[in-house]
């Protein structure tokens, strides 16, 4: 994480990223507005919260795309695939789109940017993991997908429990 001298915009960026992403609260964007807007000499701590609070609208917005994919795909083969058939063209094109968009947006994150790319990985992962395992054919890349964020060793969730 990285160092913030303003409390409130401490505070506010460790609730962020202990909140789920799905769906933030309401509560939370006040708190993180009135963190960007007051006015402090940690100007430096403010862009970090603007960068994590950037990211966690792209992430909710992204993921809700993803949960609409899962959603047409259970539609389409039945919750327990009782009705598996290939997937259409545009599904197909769908899954590579969300694949590469995925890993541009993984790949943007600096070197400094490892705790914000560890939560990507982890709030996303999941829903792009389901898709994976309901759909067969897909590249190796793919294997690529994490949850954790255990990507790599260091600062990964493995490390911190050590």
């Amino acid at each position: 994480m990285p160092v913030i001298q303003d409390p409130e915009i401490q505070n506010v960026l460790k609730d962020l990223m202990a909140a789920s992403w799905d769906e933030l609260p309401d509560a939370l964007i006040h708190d993180v507005k009135n963190a960007l807007s007051k006015n402090t000499d940690d100007k430096a701590g403010q862009e970090i919260l603007k960068n994590v609070f950037c990211a966690a609208e792209a992430v909710e917005e992204f993921g809700g795309m993803l949960i609409s994919m899962k959603m047409e795909l259970d539609d389409s083969i039945g919750l327990s695939g009782e009705d598996v058939k290939p997937l259409s063209d545009d599904f197909v094109n769908a899954l590579r789109t969300v694949y590469q968009r995925y890993s541009a947006y993984l790949d943007a994150f600096g070197p400094d940017e490892g705790y914000l790319r560890k939560k990507v990985e982890m709030e996303l992962g999941s829903k792009m993991i389901y898709l994976k395992m309901r759909c067969s054919g897909l590249g190796s890349e793919w294997g690529k997908v994490t949850v954790l964020g255990t990507s790599g060793l260091a600062g990964s969730y493995v490390e911190q429990r050590a």
